[in-house]
C-alpha cells in the first residue's frame, strides 16, 4: 500500500473516532431505535461524503465555502428542529399510537452531513495533504481518497452504533425512557456548539 494511502487512512480513522457532530449524531439516533435504524443513518451520512467528494473533485466545493455562515446556521436550525420533535415525539410513543411513522433514518443522515459545511471545508483542507501520484490526475486522486473515507467511516458509524445499542441496552434504558430524550436533546444541542466552534 502507498504510503500517503497509509497515513490517509490511519488520520481518517482517528478523526472519524473523534467526538464530532457525525459521529454524536449517530450515537442520539441509535439509543432508542432498533439495530437497522443506526445502519441507515451511518449509510446516509457516509452518503454525504461522497456527496462532498463529489464537489471537492468537481470543483463546486466553493458553493459551500463561501457560504459558510448560512450552512452553520442551516445545520443549528436542523438539529433544533430534531431536538424539537424529539421533545414532541414523547406522547406519542406513549400512547402507542400504531400510525405513527418516524422520518427516514437515512434522509436525516443525509441531510445531517450535506448541511454541515465543516465537511466540505475539512475535505479541502485534508485530502491535498496526502496526494499519492504525480501522474494520476488529481481528480482521480481525490475520488480515491473520499471511497477510502467513506468505507472506513461507515464501518466506524456502524460499530458505533451497535455499541451505543448495547451500552444502553446493559444499562436497561429502554427507548420509552425520558432519559432517552433528555440525553438526545443534550447531543443536539453539543453538535450546535461544535458546528459554531471554529
Amino acid at each position: 500500500m502507498n504510503t500517503e494511502i497509509l497515513f490517509f487512512l490511519i488520520s481518517s480513522i482517528s478523526l472519524t473516532l473523534m467526538p464530532g457532530p457525525d459521529i454524536l449524531f449517530v450515537i442520539s439516533q441509535s439509543i432508542s431505535k432498533n439495530k437497522t435504524t443506526g445502519i441507515l443513518i451511518s449509510l446516509g451520512l457516509c452518503t454525504g461524503l461522497l456527496i462532498h467528494t463529489m464537489l471537492l473533485v468537481f470543483g463546486f466545493s466553493s458553493i459551500i465555502s463561501n457560504n459558510y455562515f448560512l450552512f452553520k446556521l442551516f445545520s443549528s436550525f436542523y438539529m433544533l428542529l430534531l431536538m424539537t420533535q424529539e421533545i414532541n415525539l414523547l406522547p406519542k410513543i406513549y400512547s402507542n399510537k400504531s400510525n405513527y411513522k418516524p422520518n427516514s433514518p437515512y434522509l436525516k443522515g443525509l441531510i445531517m452531513n450535506l448541511i454541515n459545511p465543516k465537511v466540505i471545508l475539512f475535505f479541502i483542507a485534508f485530502f491535498p495533504a496526502f496526494l499519492f501520484s504525480k501522474t494520476l490526475d488529481l481528480k482521480i486522486q481525490f475520488t480515491i481518497l473520499g471511497l477510502i473515507f467513506f468505507v472506513q467511516a461507515l464501518i466506524i458509524f456502524i460499530s458505533v452504533s451497535y455499541l451505543s445499542k448495547r451500552i444502553f441496552n446493559l444499562f436497561n434504558i429502554t427507548s420509552k425512557s425520558l432519559k432517552i430524550s433528555y440525553i438526545k436533546s443534550l447531543i443536539y444541542l453539543i453538535i450546535i456548539a461544535l458546528i459554531w466552534i471554529d
